[in-house]
């Protein structure tokens, strides 16, 4: 059992870390999402002054970091030896979740049959809390038979099941389209599940500017996947319309720019000037 530390990161792209932590070569052991701007990451307790010098002058908001596995029994033998007691029953269910499945991770380039492996692994008797498969050749030769699959691994970690499944490369999906802007503005949010960014919220970016890339890193390794991202981009506003009245104006100008943020409508010659910003949501599969 490997000395670990995890941490919160809060931040309107706090989806981005475990990707700038990858890309800086720190490995990046879990992400969960808490709340929808917040992210826990999971990582080595020895990354831990690397990955605070790599986040340090960026726009997050770090918290409740916390160490467990070796690091934490070592620190509570440290503190007081009447804690021993409570350290071996602490080590006994880590040792007896371990040989319990808690989770279920589907990788490699045939990652995109994840529900059919989970409903095989499901109908096999292998779900949450049930035991670590020991036999997996049922389970490896189920997998194989599905389409284009050619080689299928188990590996076991911690509660951790990873299924590993590899296709043909001449019958691989192809990837998604990558998320562009449709507007020209400043990035006020963006929110990446599946691809790579390439902007951070605060940056301008033009119309057609690529936001999100089609693929992830795997060490140095470019896999092709749906993108699934979205990103609000906040514009100027300057418009005149020759319309009967103000409601007039500001429903045109709202068709044409988007959501209003701010907005101030005068009498002018021409018409109704509308001038303010709006927010463009650009999104890929996820609304």
């Amino acid at each position: 059992m490997r000395a670990e530390a995890r941490f919160t990161v809060r931040s309107l792209s706090a989806q981005c870390v475990p990707d700038k932590l990858a890309r800086a070569g720190v490995p990046v052991l879990c992400v969960r999402m808490r709340q929808k701007n917040t992210v826990e990451v999971h990582i080595r307790a020895k990354d831990v002054k690397k990955t605070f010098a790599i986040l340090r002058g960026s726009c997050y908001n770090i918290e409740n970091l916390g160490y467990f596995g070796l690091a934490r029994l070592g620190a509570n033998a440290v503190r007081a030896a009447g804690l021993l007691f409570g350290a071996v029953l602490f080590l006994a269910a880590v040792l007896f979740c371990e040989s319990r499945v808690l989770a279920v991770e589907v990788v490699g380039g045939g990652a995109y049959y994840a529900r059919e492996v989970l409903s095989v692994l499901e109908e096999e008797g292998v779900g949450r809390f049930a035991p670590m498969p020991k036999d997996t050749g049922r389970l490896t030769a189920r997998i194989l038979r599905l389409r284009n699959v050619e080689f299928c691994s188990f590996k076991r970690r911690g509660g951790i099941l990873t299924v590993e499944v590899q296709c043909a490369e001449s019958e691989a999906p192809i990837a998604g389209m990558p998320l562009v802007s449709s507007v020209s503005g400043v990035i006020s949010e963006l929110i990446v599940l599946r691809g790579t960014a390439c902007v951070s919220v605060g940056d301008a970016v033009e119309k057609g500017q690529l936001l999100v890339e089609n693929y992830s890193m795997t060490g140095d390794k470019k896999t092709p996947v749906i993108v699934i991202a979205k990103a609000g981009i906040v514009r100027e506003i300057d418009a005149v319309y020759a319309l009967e009245g103000e409601a007039q104006a500001a429903a045109q100008a709202a068709l044409d720019f988007g959501e209003f943020r701010e907005i101030h409508i005068s009498k002018t010659k021409g018409g109704w000037r509308v001038q303010g910003t709006a927010e463009v949501v650009c999104a890929l599969n996820l609304t």
